[in-house]
């Protein structure tokens, strides 16, 4: 049985672990996996968690969960700190993060090399490493295999594949499939190694061969993966530009948009939102720039991404700012519930979540704060803020910001003469009807019509 490593077990390195130890011929199990993590104080708390055999509620997706349930029970789910377990690997996936310097304007990779430098000390002959982690295109060409042919040819090791294979999986209900249906991208300058990618990938997802594309070097694969995520982010800049036109002049934006989508070419045009948060579209967009400045010796300046970027790290306060004038005072010294705190319905993921630029804005108002989100485990405000769900009564103010699953069945009993704001399409038609008729509530919907 082949051996294949998971290096990095956040949200896309558990999942991956999680299909390559669920991949079966009939009923035997194709490869040995096990998942490795730092040893930091936050990878052994990653750890932990996995090696408890309780499931990760990372995610709100049933199919996911009893995917992994079923993996535990036969054993399957491996973890550990031990970098040794690379040196018999016949397959590694390298999914830690690259983060972005906001300060500084850079990629910052120093990380995520030292991540191979480990890696590629340790590997033996004819090792397969698929780099799953999004990155600045050319990084895997200019920096990457220079590294692993160094610390190979001094161990003597002539022979080893590479290739880049970018992740789109998408936190929430739909984390199980988005991982197993999605169409898989493989860069690689090398036959052989897209060749062997291209096996584990379809033993490990079931997919067809017409599903998988081949890519001839690594930086077309990095750069597939930055200019879909820079179109979504733009996508979401336009309309918010057109948002602030509607808000403005008293019109429905929402029902203009809908009026659009009818056209088959413009289905996909974005709503609007209280902003961009998660780990992708606030980062990957720079990455570009990044690109050109840091390994292509280039100086192409994007300017309608950067500027697409800008207006997303600037939404969130400016529709916050928006709200204040609109209700001027009768929004300062009240009492304040958020309603979802993660970046986007389902998961308890609240990396740069819009509703941490809310709460601020709100503390600066001097008003008291507290939030309900049984989703979210693990928030910067959680052990002085977080109430249950029989507390969510008796606010001046409840503030909608993710539509949870969860959520759908909530009546939650809005006190009388409190504002009720939902600032991403959470609440349904008729829950959004019943605020608007009564004369108990003011309110505010985003990106409709508000009196």
């Amino acid at each position: 049985m082949k051996k294949i490593v998971i290096q990095g077990l956040g949200y896309v390195g558990l999942a991956m672990m999680t299909f390559c130890a669920g991949a079966k011929k009939g009923n035997k199990y194709l490869y040995d996996v096990i998942g490795i993590e730092k040893n930091s104080y936050k990878g052994r708390k990653i750890l932990k968690k996995i090696n408890s055999k309780n499931n990760p509620r990372i995610v709100d997706d049933i199919n996911f969960l009893k995917f992994y349930s079923k993996l535990i029970k036969d054993k399957r789910i491996k973890a550990t700190t031990d970098i040794n377990e690379y040196s018999d690997a016949d397959a590694i996936f390298v999914c830690s993060n690259c983060d972005y310097n906001f300060v500084k304007n850079q990629a910052k990779l120093k990380d995520f090399v030292k991540n191979i430098e480990i890696i590629s000390k340790k590997i033996k002959d004819n090792c397969l490493i698929i780099i799953q982690t999004t990155l600045p295109p050319g990084t895997t060409d200019k920096i990457i295999e220079p590294i692993i042919k160094k610390n190979l040819e001094k161990r003597g090791i002539q022979n080893y594949y590479l290739c880049h294979s970018f992740e789109r999986i998408t936190p929430g209900k739909d984390y199980y499939f988005s991982m197993k249906e999605v169409q898989r991208v493989i860069g690689s300058k090398n036959k052989k190694s897209l060749k062997h990618a291209k096996r584990i990938l379809k033993n490990v997802f079931k997919i067809r061969s017409n599903k998988i594309v081949e890519f001839d070097t690594p930086t077309e694969s990095e750069t597939c993966k930055i200019i879909e995520n820079s179109y979504r982010a733009t996508n979401i800049a336009f309309i918010e530009e057109w948002r602030k036109f509607c808000s403005k002049n008293q019109m429905d934006l929402e029902k203009i948009l809908k009026c659009i989508r009818q056209r088959k070419t413009h289905n996909n045009i974005m709503r609007s939102g209280i902003g961009v948060g998660g780990y992708c579209l606030t980062k990957d967009p720079l990455f570009a720039k990044a690109s050109s400045s840091q390994l292509m010796g280039e100086k192409f300046n994007f300017p309608l991404t950067i500027k697409a970027t800008e207006v997303n790290q600037n939404m969130t306060f400016d529709i916050m700012s928006e709200i204040r004038s609109k209700f001027k005072m009768k929004i300062i010294d009240k009492k304040v519930l958020l309603i979802g705190v993660s970046y986007r319905e389902d998961t308890n993921d609240t990396r740069y979540s819009p509703a941490e630029t809310v709460f601020d804005f709100f503390k600066k108002l001097r008003c008291k704060l507290n939030f309900y989100d049984p989703v979210v485990g693990y928030w910067d405000y959680i052990n002085n803020y977080s109430v249950n769900k029989k507390n969510l009564n008796n606010y001046d103010i409840y503030v909608h910001l993710v539509k949870h699953q969860l959520f759908n069945n909530i009546n939650i009993p809005y006190k009388k003469n409190s504002i009720i704001f939902d600032l991403n399409h959470t609440l349904n038609i008729k829950k959004r009807e019943k605020i608007l008729k009564s004369k108990y509530y003011e309110s505010y919907f985003i990106g409709s019509k508000n009196k």
